[in-house]
């Protein structure tokens, strides 16, 4: 029996057709887009990266930000004007500090990372291989347990934030860093291998490529009349800084008071070099503490303003004798 209104019928059958479409295509998108999380509702969310900046513990320490003002100071910054603005000073201190700081803090894997909370609501899964410890679910970072889950959720968009960052300051800023990563994914392997990241390391990223990239967005290069210091006293304060490290991590480590005596030795001879005897003077002072702890056998924790004073004032020395 033919129906008597083919129009109504035309519009019903076009209504089914899209709800069995939209069953077989809600199942995907559901897939792709899961259900907001009880604890989103709460609107405390509101970026796409998240991130948390805090004070280090111990901020009058030498670190990575420090590195980078002494290099400013060696060259001169308190004399003559730079080739830099507040604003690429701005961003050398945040690529330097707090990203490649984050970057390196990777190394010690979750003992350094603040713990993610995962989402209540799961998304509804209707392939197999994104079912949850499948391959894909830990690569996409939906698995908690593993080191693919810190590595989509974390170590990635920390890399590709400060690669961000660098290439904004030149493709030296990139290359170093892609070297620090080298160097947080060698001291992750190496807390794995040896129970401990290396102070090597540690010292490299902490000092002498913060201090390499001040140098080089500071417009000095290997032509500069100047870059033999320059590079003598990056590689002091690196021994130094290592030597630190070690003698933190031991009282005693005959390895870093050796390295210790090599920087402070080697920093005393380039002062003279440079015609600096009155700042030699003021550097001999600030070392004074560190070698009363060693000589009576104790702990060198309580140095570390002293090292940083000794790190800013080399650096004042060198600048105010160019």
């Amino acid at each position: 029996m033919a129906s008597q209104n083919p129009a109504r019928d035309r519009r019903l059958g076009a209504r089914v057709g899209r709800y069995v479409r939209w069953g077989q295509v809600r199942p995907a998108l559901q897939a792709v887009m899961p259900p907001v999380a009880q604890q989103e509702m709460l609107l405390s969310g509101s970026a796409t990266l998240n991130a948390q900046i805090w004070f280090s513990q111990f901020p009058l320490r030498p670190t990575s930000g420090w590195a980078v003002i002494a290099a400013l100071l060696a060259v001169g910054s308190l004399t003559r004007p730079l080739a830099l603005d507040w604003r690429d000073v701005a961003l050398l201190l945040l690529l330097a500090d707090p990203l490649w700081g984050s970057i390196w803090r990777m190394a010690a894997g979750r003992l350094e990372m603040l713990p993610l909370r995962e989402p209540d609501a799961r998304p509804q899964v209707w392939l197999p291989y994104l079912e949850p410890k499948s391959p894909a679910a830990r690569l996409l970072g939906r698995d908690d347990h593993g080191v693919l889950h810190l590595v989509m959720r974390v170590v990635f968009p920390t890399v590709a934030l400060a690669l961000a960052v660098a290439l904004v300051l030149g493709q030296q800023a990139v290359l170093l860093t892609l070297l620090v990563a080298g160097l947080s994914v060698g001291g992750w392997i190496a807390r794995h291998s040896v129970q401990h990241v290396p102070a090597f390391f540690h010292s490299a990223v902490t000092v002498a490529l913060p201090w390499l990239l001040a140098l080089h967005q500071a417009g000095v290069t290997p032509a500069h009349e100047r870059w033999p210091a320059y590079m003598t006293l990056i590689a002091l304060w690196f021994l130094h800084n290592w030597g630190e490290g070690r003698c933190l991590r031991r009282t005693g480590d005959r390895l870093g008071v050796g390295l210790l005596a090599v920087a402070d030795v080697g920093m005393a001879l380039l002062l003279i070099v440079a015609r600096a005897p009155l700042w030699l003077a003021l550097m001999s002072v600030l070392w004074l503490p560190t070698w009363l702890l060693v000589y009576q056998r104790r702990p060198l924790q309580r140095l570390n303003f002293w090292w940083l004073a000794a790190m800013l004032v080399s650096g004042v020395a060198l600048g105010q004798s160019g």
